[in-house]
């Protein structure tokens, strides 16, 4: 599942542009009980580095 993560490429828009990245990193934030997310990291052509919510996960 985390290649498949890493590998594909999301849309990401800042500063009212948008881009199709690839993560340069990714993690589940999940408290117990509790439906989770994966958070990834992705570095904008100008060098800044933006986090964005990817996934939803179940319970």
């Amino acid at each position: 599942m985390a290649e498949e993560i890493l590998n594909r490429e999301y849309e990401v828009e800042y500063g009212g542009k948008r881009y199709w990245l690839r993560p340069s990193k990714a993690w589940v934030l999940q408290p117990p009980g509790k439906p989770g997310v994966v958070i990834a990291l992705f570095k904008l052509p100008d060098g800044r580095t933006v986090r964005k919510a990817i996934m939803r996960l179940p319970p």
